[in-house]
């Protein structure tokens, strides 16, 4: 089957090779740059400027980003790769289950196990017979370097920051803008670790202790704790690695200087970015205010009672009443869990997810069900806060046993993937197990899976083109090492 996907692919892109060797190399990654920065922004360009709010638009636009990618990407004669048996068998196997879940019960949110199947495997495809991969990821990175600039400048001119809220920068909820954050932390981590292997020095480093203090910043006073959840693996991540590579090579200064230099600009920055996001929008005095938002509170209130959303479904929605029950006879180990799951006080800390759990746990079938979203005691919640959970409910039990599986390999497999090629490809080495861990860290309480709706999935499901490979080719990186010193 490998093979002739391969073969279609090889088929259907290889009229376009010619026509990208004729454009400019530099014009070429520009363009690249901006698919990237235009899939980031997608939600906003969907909702306004096509006016539109739907999965099906998003998925659209998605899939003809996508396509560009692959083409831009095109540099030498596409040419058959070998893929990792493991990864392809769960990877091909979940797709399937999904696909099968969405033929067995329409759903508002369909074709995912498509698009993974076929659109993201042809970037890989591409990807892997780039002959520079390493310009390829760069593009990326510079796409989210980008919008992050944008969102920081917007933010400190019209955002205003009210005492006692959580802000939440352009963005009309702090838990959606702290994960696009993680993501924007990933991969100014694989900055610093570039610039580790590499010993640069501070004094061009400069930029990115910088950025990853204002990412802390923007952390703290979200207080999105998914996001710092997440960020806090990526950086044991890599403090792990850089550790046990440290031990081996008996070279531990630069790491060591690295974390010094983080703390020193994020502790000296953090009151100047706090005072600078109080003052300048008023200063300014042209603030502005989104219809939709919400003042979200430091104790867990919200000025208005407007959920946060993935997707807009409307239409007779699931409801689950969750209030305990009376059930005699019952075994010790059942009534272990049923007191953690009715516990208030954990419910409380976890912000109404235990009860969220109970009720999509109650309605798992293997079929799936046709929305994401359920209403919950009356009240309507637009997912299940947890990953596994989400697609257990949304695709069948046995879409859960494939997903986990491709989890764990993302976990091992990127971990591996770094040990293997953080000298071949330092540029963007780390990027890949600090996406996949901090992507599974935060999915344990958010439900983070359709790629062109949310960012965070997206960099997520495209960090397996480099996972799939069984052999990464060899580059040529001591020029680019050289460099840099």
């Amino acid at each position: 089957m490998i093979n002739w996907l391969q073969e279609k692919y090889i088929s259907l892109l290889s009229p376009w090779i010619p026509i990208m060797g004729k454009v400019n190399s530099k014009i070429k990654y520009r363009l690249l740059t901006a698919c990237f920065f235009v899939d980031l922004v997608l939600f906003c360009i969907v909702r306004y400027v096509l006016h539109k709010e739907s999965y099906f638009y998003n998925t659209i636009c998605g899939f003809i980003i996508m396509f560009a990618i692959a083409i831009l990407s095109l540099d030498r004669k596409l040419e058959k790769k070998t893929w990792r048996r493991s990864i392809c068998v769960s990877w091909f196997g979940m797709c399937a289950l999904f696909t099968l879940s969405d033929f067995l019960v329409t759903k508002k949110v369909c074709g995912l196990g498509l698009v993974l199947a076929f659109v993201f495997t042809m970037v890989f495809f591409v990807w892997q017979n780039n002959s520079r991969k390493d310009l390829l990821w760069k593009s990326f990175k510079d796409a989210v370097k980008i919008a992050f600039v944008i969102i920081a400048v917007l933010a400190f001119l019209f955002r205003p920051f009210f005492d006692g809220g959580r802000y939440a920068a352009i963005f009309t909820n702090p838990n959606t803008f702290g994960l696009y954050i993680f993501v924007v932390f990933a991969v100014y981590m694989s900055d610093l670790d570039w610039n580790v292997e590499i010993g640069k020095c501070t004094k061009r480093c400069i930029g990115t202790y910088f950025m990853l203090a204002l990412c802390i910043f923007y952390l703290i006073v979200s207080q999105a704790r998914t996001a710092l959840l997440a960020v806090i693996a990526i950086f044991a991540v890599w403090l792990y690695l850089r550790i046990s590579n440290g031990i081996k090579e008996k070279r531990h200064k630069h790491y060591l200087k690295a974390i010094g230099m983080l703390v020193l600009f994020s502790v000296v920055l953090f009151p100047v970015f706090f005072i600078s996001a109080k003052k300048i929008p008023y200063l300014v005095g042209h603030p502005i205010i989104f219809q939709e938002d919400v003042l979200y509170l430091s104790n867990g209130e919200k000025i208005e009672s407007v959920g946060d959303k993935v997707i807009n479904e409307s239409d007779n929605i699931e409801s689950v009443d969750t209030f305990q029950k009376k059930e005699e006879h019952i075994n010790v180990i059942d009534r272990i869990i049923k007191g953690i799951m009715n516990n208030e006080t954990l419910n409380n800390i976890s912000s109404g997810r235990l009860t969220i759990y109970k009720a999509y746990m109650s309605k798992l079938n293997f079929s799936g069900h046709k929305r994401i979203t359920m209403n919950i005691n009356g009240k309507k919640v637009s997912h299940a806060h947890n990953n596994w959970l989400q697609f257990a409910y949304t695709y069948g039990i046995l879409s859960l046993v494939m997903y986990t599986i491709v989890t764990l390999l993302s976990f091992t497999r990127s971990i591996y993937f770094y040990k293997t090629n953080r000298r071949k490809n330092a540029t963007y080495a780390f990027f890949i197990p600090a996406i996949c861990c901090g992507f599974l860290m935060a999915t344990l309480t958010e439900a983070l899976f359709l790629p062109f709706e949310l960012f965070p999935a997206f960099a997520y499901w495209f960090a397996f083109g480099d996972i799939f490979e069984k052999k990464i080719e060899e580059k040529n990186t001591d020029e680019l090492i050289e460099g840099n010193h």
